[in-house]
């Protein structure tokens, strides 16, 4: 790829290594290792290779090697083609030890083609791996690009021969309007720099994407440099933290496979690793500015640096794992999707079916509930990733976040619901406190209930005051807590009446010693009439729910294809099943069906075996 970008077209011959062989000093490195040595000079910029990075291979293999590569023209193939070749070989190679890596490509293709990004959208995966989601948006987006171009020829050719001109002035002027057009579909310029096209912007303003494993990482920008580019945005780093052009509310469209089966630990700190390292360097901070990312990049920064200097857990830069011990990563990144997109932009991301399912993960479905909208759920079969090692059974999830005015929507509905349904409950609470304040205050004993009917008369009350609201935590949303405080005495004796206020003393007393004697069936009561109020709050946060449920009531698409473009032991391609380009059309069918109004009496039909 180097030659070919550096237009050194003769230097990948056998006839030139022998000949710069035949000159070679004996103190001179080996050919390859100069051809290296310059392609990391070109690259510099993008942190493919580390300085100390060497070739390991011999003279005679890299000559065999070339000897076999030489007689192919990389500047005449498609990168379609060489995106392919270097995909094979990545899958041949690092299968064992990237193999985490990899989502299968006819699932990758699903995701992108589902959510549609569209030319000028900027597309993120935080998980890059290797690099898959990037690629196909990459691919996605360019193919418009490249239709749109067609269309625009089509309309220049027909333009220019309706002028009626000379032949040969009319072929100059058509090669002349289609030489400015392909000129959009550059990548990059001579010296892979950015270039002001349709292509370029895309590839350096829209494609972005991190991994916190080095190699997968320098992989991905590879991959992307064989499949045509893109490679700028993407970066070693861990991808819950900002970095470069990735912070928070820039992205249309994030997709991501995250890592399961791990944690993020209250040891894992901003700052405290190669991979979460915030960088100050003035290279750094003059091409983020350079860059024209903004306020909201210099903010990031700027928390950043503080959290760094605070060695601050990244756990506590989400909501969800503020002041947790731990949380599984592929929970975080959940949050951290929705952190990165704009309101309003759409999200596809592959999860466990656990965290769709599992009773102890209701609240995260709630939390995600109160930010974004379900679009689709599609259940992958077991055997999906199962030739990467992995036996986790998992969905694919997409999700669009709340527009501002959703958002709005999605709050009033919780203040009508509380403005509806509160007192209902709250009338629940004060019949319970009124079953149960005179049993537990007197501990169901007559002689208990004696003494203080005295002391009573005397000004002096053993009362259990009224229920009070807690605090809700800070997610998911529910009713707020019933707190009710123990029994305690209020009042005293009148002081003018000396024989009254010794009487009321000898009569407490008793009744502190007749309590004592009663106090588990006290407490055994005051216990039931806790639970009775732990009963009427999870009736009331359910009654909530259903009632927001109502007014914020939208279809979702769910479907459980039976085949999904890959074989248990990895095999993909035209022979293998595939139900998904199907399911796609059906998506669109149902999306179309929502655009126009979601009427019942025209719901889609869904047949066939991709549905559930």
């Amino acid at each position: 790829m180097y030659v070919e970008r550096s237009g050194q077209h003769g230097t990948f011959t056998t006839d030139y290594i022998d000949r710069r062989a035949a000159v070679r000093l004996p103190t001179d490195p080996a050919v390859h290792d100069g051809l290296f040595e310059q392609t990391k000079a070109y690259y510099k910029a993008d942190d493919l290779f580390a300085a100390s990075d060497k070739l390991d291979i011999s003279e005679e293999t890299f000559r065999r090697i070339v000897k076999q590569l030489e007689r192919f023209d990389l500047s005449k193939t498609g990168d379609d083609i060489k995106g392919l070749a270097f995909e094979k070989f990545l899958g041949t190679t690092f299968r064992g030890e990237l193999g985490q890596f990899f989502t299968p490509r006819p699932v990758v293709e699903f995701m992108v083609d589902l959510l549609n990004p569209r030319e000028g959208e900027r597309i993120c995966d935080p998980a890059s791996g290797s690099g898959g989601f990037l690629i196909r948006a990459f691919e996605h987006v360019r193919a418009q690009i490249v239709a749109d171009i067609q269309r625009q020829k089509d309309e220049e050719r027909a333009r220019i021969e309706a002028l009626g001109l000379p032949e040969e002035e009319e072929e100059r002027q058509i090669e002349e309007a289609f030489s400015r057009l392909n000129r959009e579909l550059l990548p990059s310029d001579d010296n892979n720099k950015p270039i002001d096209t349709r292509v370029g912007r895309l590839a350096w303003q829209c494609i972005y994407g991190t991994d916190a494993e080095p190699r997968a990482a320098r992989t991905a920008k590879m991959n992307m440099i064989m499949h045509g580019d893109g490679h700028g945005g993407i970066h070693y780093h861990d991808g819950l933290l900002d970095i470069n052009g990735i912070f928070g509310g820039r992205f249309d469209v994030v997709l991501t496979n995250p890592p399961f089966g791990s944690n993020v630990g209250r040891d894992q700190k901003v700052g405290g690793s190669d991979e979460t390292r915030v960088p100050k360097d003035e290279a750094y901070l003059a091409r983020c500015r350079e860059g024209g990312y903004g306020p909201a990049w210099e903010e990031s920064h700027q928390s950043l640096l503080a959290a760094a200097a605070a060695r601050k857990p990244i756990l506590d830069l989400f909501e969800i794992g503020k002041g947790k011990k731990n949380r599984p990563t592929e929970l975080i990144f959940v949050e951290r999707c929705l952190n990165l997109l704009k309101p309003g932009g759409r999200m596809g991301i592959v999860l466990p079916d656990g965290n769709l399912n599992n009773p102890s993960l209701a609240w995260l479905r709630r939390w995600a509930e109160g930010k974004a909208k379900l679009l689709a759920v599609v259940s992958l079969p077991e055997a999906t990733f199962r030739s990467s090692n992995a036996t986790v059974k998992a969905s694919l999830v997409f999700l669009r976040k709340f527009t501002e005015a959703e958002a709005a929507q999605w709050e009033a509905a919780w203040a009508q619901a509380h403005a509806e349904l509160d007192a209902r409950f709250d009338q629940q609470r004060d019949e319970a406190h009124a079953a149960y304040a005179p049993r537990i205050v007197c501990g169901d004993d007559a002689e208990v209930q004696r003494l203080l009917d005295e002391l009573a008369a005397l000004g002096i009350q053993r009362t259990l005051l009224r229920w009070q609201h807690g605090e809700a935590p800070a997610y998911p949303r529910q009713a707020r807590p019933t707190v009710q405080n123990k029994p305690a005495w209020t009042g005293e004796a009148a002081k003018e009446h000396k024989e009254h206020k010794k009487a009321a003393a000898e009569l407490k007393k008793q009744a502190d010693a007749a309590l004592a004697a009663v106090r588990k069936r006290s407490d055994a009561l005051f216990s039931e009439l806790k639970a009775k109020y732990k009963a009427i709050d999870e009736a009331h946060t359910a009654a909530l729910w259903a009632r927001v449920r109502e007014r914020f009531d939208y279809p979702v698409f769910v479907a459980a294809p039976k085949s999904v473009g890959i074989t248990s032991t990895g095999e993909t391609g035209e022979g293998v099943a595939n139900d998904l380009p199907e399911l796609l059309k059906a998506y669109r069918e149902f999306a179309h069906w929502l655009a126009q109004g979601a009427q019942p009496e025209a719901t889609p039909n869904f047949p066939g075996p991709s549905t559930a």
